[in-house]
């Protein structure tokens, strides 16, 4: 099972194939990590042959597994850590239109709804939110409001950047369980 620094530190080398070339020093800055936990994390990488140093850089090597098992033990055990609270649409006409939502600044369409925005294929049936502070920014959309069995699960962002990572999105897609989103996860790793 990773621990949350590789979790945080594999996320960002598989963001970005430049990322495998930036110092520690410059991993440890973008991702938040200390640079001891960076060292580590890169050291067990190494080990596990996941990078390779080589006399032109660092390598990072078998990325389709590493995906896969980012994406699996993200949407088996860290995505239920990072759940916040639950959300609900005003109205159904609300969720029939939920595209025309302005999320506030730091806030994310994650799963079902990022997929489709990404590719206009996925109708959402549940509504994955991150966000970078507190989840009760939401309220100021006017169009949702807080409710422990409602449909829009808020997570915590826990990635480097301003853009949610495909990845997330992907691995999002996994923990469903749903035959139609395992379709649309194939469609976007392709992305990632």
């Amino acid at each position: 099972m990773m621990q949350k620094s590789e979790m945080r530190l594999v996320l960002f080398l598989l963001q970005d194939k430049a990322n495998i070339s930036k110092t520690y020093r410059q991993m440890a800055k973008e991702t938040g990590l200390s640079l001891g936990s960076v060292q580590g994390v890169m050291s067990d990488l190494v080990e596990q042959g996941f990078v390779v140093e080589t006399s032109k850089g660092r390598i990072l090597r078998r990325r389709t597994f590493l995906i896969d098992r980012w994406a699996r033990e993200y949407s088996e055990g860290r995505k239920k850590k990072q759940l916040i609270c639950r959300f609900r649409f005003l109205a159904d006409s609300v969720r029939e239109h939920w595209t025309d939502i302005l999320l506030p600044h730091q806030v994310w369409w994650g799963g079902e709804p990022a997929t489709f925005l990404i590719d206009g294929y996925l109708r959402p049936q549940r509504w994955d939110v991150y966000v970078a502070e507190s989840a009760d920014c939401l309220i100021s959309t006017g169009r949702m409001i807080p409710d422990p069995e409602g449909e829009i699960y808020v997570y915590r962002k826990f990635w480097a950047g301003e853009d949610i990572p495909i990845l997330v999105v992907y691995a999002d897609l996994l923990s469903t369980g749903d035959d139609r989103c395992a379709e649309a996860a194939d469609r976007i790793k392709t992305l990632i």
